[in-house]
């Protein structure tokens, strides 16, 4: 722990002593933290914008797409069903590639990298993404 961090939790106990940290509006709320982190900073704007013009980026669906092909890949029976997903997915992932957003491709495949390894899919002959 670096010595700010020191000292900014002595602070916060101190105010927190005083009082000075309660009544503030959203107290006792959930903080809500936005999962932007892999959006370059230049597009975050645009991005908060946007939603809250109540308009979601395409990329937006394909991500949610892509993270519901990949936790249910591993659950798949069927080789062909396996192969229709990997191709999908594999769709979904030049199309992200194309807005730019290559890094959350990337980061994508390593969470799911498992899943595509599954001997499901082997067996029916496909050769995992990676």
């Amino acid at each position: 722990m670096s010595i700010f961090d020191v000292l900014a939790e002595e602070r916060i106990r101190a105010a927190l002593a005083r009082g000075e940290l309660s009544g503030l509006p959203g107290e006792g709320q959930p903080l809500v933290f936005e999962d932007d982190c892999l959006v370059p900073p230049e597009q975050r704007m645009a991005n908060k914008i946007l939603r809250n013009a109540g308009y979601a980026p395409p990329a937006v669906a394909d991500l949610k797409e892509l993270r519901a092909l990949a936790g249910s890949l591993a659950a798949v029976k069927d080789a062909s069903a396996g192969a229709r997903r990997m191709l999908r997915m594999s769709r979904l992932l030049l199309r992200l590639e194309a807005a730019g957003l290559s890094h959350v491709a990337s980061a994508l495949l390593k969470r799911v990298e498992n899943a595509v390894a599954s001997p499901n899919l082997r067996s029916s002959g496909e050769m995992p993404l990676k």
